[in-house]
Parts: C-alpha cells; structure tokens; sequence
C-alpha cells in the first residue's frame, strides 16, 4: 500500500490585502536584522507581506520607529543634509505636475524637507506624519501646516487636494488598500496620487537586507498597480529606478465604482517574485562586477562637498561658515535653486523666516 506524504499547509492570520486569498507560501524567515520575521508571498497574486506582524504599528511609528533606524526621535543635521537631496530628486519626478499651484497633501512627510520646498514653490502643502519628534520638528522649523498622526485617522473634507504625494510609505502600513482608499476620498475629481514603493523585485541591495521589521507590505509593478486599480484608481504612468530599488506609480482618481477590477489574481507573479528572491544569493550578488547600489550613494560627510556637487556654480561661492544650522543650510540651498539671488555670507545670522524673505 502506498503511503502519500502530506505537505504541511502554511497558514496566515490574515488575508491577502489584494486578492483575499489564504494560499500562501512562505518567503524568508528572518529579517536583515538576523531576527525572527515571517515574509509571506500570496499564491495568487503575489502579495508580499509578514505574518504576524513584527510590532504593533501604531506604538511602533509614533515612538520607536525613528530612533530604530535613525538613532535619534528628531532629525540631526546628517538626516537634514540627505533628507534637503531626497526633496530636490522627488521634486524632480513630479516637476511636470507642478506648472499652476496646487493643493497638496504629502503622506508620511518625515522632517519637511519636500513639504517646505513645495510651499515654496507656491503650493498650499499639508502633510501627515505619525512621529512626534520629526513632526514637531517641521512645524517649529519650517512653519508647515502638520497633522500628527496616521493618515487613516486624520479628519480632511473630502476632495480637498488636487495631488496626493506618498513616497515610501505605503509598505509601512498594516493595510495598504484602506490606505489608498482613504486618499482617493481625499483627492479631488481627476486628481493625482503619486505613491513611491520599494521594489521586491529588487537585486540591488544586499540578499539579507531584502526584508525588515519595517516593511509589512512588499510590492511590484504588478501588485502596486492592481491594489491601486482595486481602489479606484487608473495608473498614468510608472517608473522604475535606474537601480531596480524603487517603483513611482502615478495615478488618476477614477469614479468610484467605474473601475473593472475583474479577477484580483495574476497569474504567475508568485513564481516571477519567488524566483528572483531565491536567485538573489549572496554569491551572484557580490560576483556582479560595477553593481549598482541605491546604497552606495551617501551624502559627503561634509556638507560643502555634498552641496558643490549637486550645484557646481557653488564652488567659487561657499565661502561663508558652515557652522549655521543644517536647516538653515537647507533652506539656503532651496531657495538658490529657484534662481534667488541668495547670498550665503553672513546667513548664520538670519533665522529661518528671514531666510525666506531674503531670498525673495
């Protein structure tokens, strides 16, 4: 008599937030901490995500999750200093949207940077941002019109915004599609959401960092575009980083409901994602001569380095003292952009308002 084997079934404790399936398959077990973490992948369509969740969110964004990966619960001028270059590159990918002011909300807006640099530019910008410290600290800095807390929970009228931006946070939230529900009730009619993501398809990075406490949800093109059409959205476009590590998804609000969402499966995108996670050994990683690495690019450690090289024209120029505030630095710096005649000497006087109206 011939004995079947049994396959031990793999269980979840909640559904795919895409398609609702239970078929799972677990990915990886440990994050790139070295610490127990449970990544699963959805069968049906794909879906990355850890189960059971590694933290409870809501205590983990408020409070810790600043201090966990930045050291500090407010950003010190080394996070300023990257953060003023990530305000000036997203500034960039959605430069073509920006030719009328508009109102705009950024979801997950960090210390300000990309916010004060919109409200330069004449936008009116609202942000959200869950950490205390960092949300505190935009406000009192920049003078940004902050809600504190979780976009979930924020109360906005309804169809209040002509663009929504949410640039790395989609993935840090325990359920992404009433996320992007919520900001579709927030856009107005034909309004655009801007949602960058890391990429799970991703061989960018080193093998062991691929998944962390951090990020609940994991995406790909196919993912991210079929939760976003799920919610009511049409995508425009979509762009993948020259490194493969991040995906920027744009989005048209569509009329509730008119969406044919159809089947929520794709098919073969488990085995497509599985197999570019099994592949991605540590071995053809580091054999890859010239790989490119969104981690190989830091910021100089010396701010008249790193600023002289995104503006070259500077170099004659830095010859004031580097020992004003990096937020004062970086609104300096903004405000050049924009063709301002700032002069940088003597600016370690000036406070941030006086800034402005200095280069104005």
């Amino acid at each position: 008599m011939k004995v079947q084997k049994r396959v031990k079934q793999e269980l979840c404790s909640t559904p795919c937030n895409l398609c609702g399936s239970k078929e799972i398959t677990v990915l990886a077990n440990h994050s790139r901490s070295g610490e127990p973490l449970r990544t699963l992948i959805c069968r049906e369509c794909g879906l990355v995500w850890s189960d059971p969740l590694p933290h409870n969110p809501r205590d983990f964004y408020e409070n810790d999750y600043r201090i966990s990966y930045k050291g500090h619960y407010s950003p010190k001028p080394k996070h300023i200093l990257r953060a003023g270059n990530v305000a000036l590159s997203r500034h960039r990918k959605i430069e073509r949207l920006l030719s009328t002011p508009l109102a705009i909300l950024d979801v997950g807006s960090g210390g300000g940077e990309f916010a004060y640099l919109l409200q330069t530019l004449g936008h009116q910008i609202q942000g959200i941002e869950p950490n205390n410290g960092y949300a505190e600290y935009s406000i009192c800095e920049y003078g940004l019109n902050f809600q504190v807390g979780f976009v979930q929970d924020v109360i906005i009228p309804q169809q209040s915004f002509d663009l929504i931006t949410i640039w790395h946070v989609l993935e840090h939230t325990d359920n992404p599609f009433a996320v992007l529900t919520k900001l579709h009730a927030l856009l107005k009619p034909q309004g655009i959401l801007v949602v960058e993501v890391p990429n799970i398809e991703a061989i960018c990075q080193s093998p062991k960092c691929t998944f962390h406490e951090a990020h609940i949800f994991n995406f790909n093109i196919a993912t991210l575009t079929r939760l976003a059409e799920k919610a009511d959205f049409t995508e425009i476009s979509h762009v993948v980083s020259a490194d493969g590590g991040n995906i920027t998804l744009f989005l048209h609000k569509a009329i509730k409901g008119n969406n044919d969402v159809g089947e929520l499966t794709i098919e073969g995108n488990a085995k497509r994602i599985s197999k570019i996670v099994s592949n991605h050994t540590p071995l053809k990683h580091y054999l890859v001569p010239e790989r490119k690495s969104h981690f190989s690019k830091k910021p100089a450690q010396h701010p008249e380095i790193f600023f002289g090289k995104i503006f070259p024209e500077w170099n004659k120029r830095l010859n004031f003292c580097f020992t004003i505030s990096f937020s004062e630095l970086f609104l300096t710096i903004i405000n050049y952009k924009r063709t301002f005649p700032v002069e940088p000497v003597g600016c370690s006087q000036k406070s941030v308002r006086q800034l402005v109206f200095v280069a104005r």
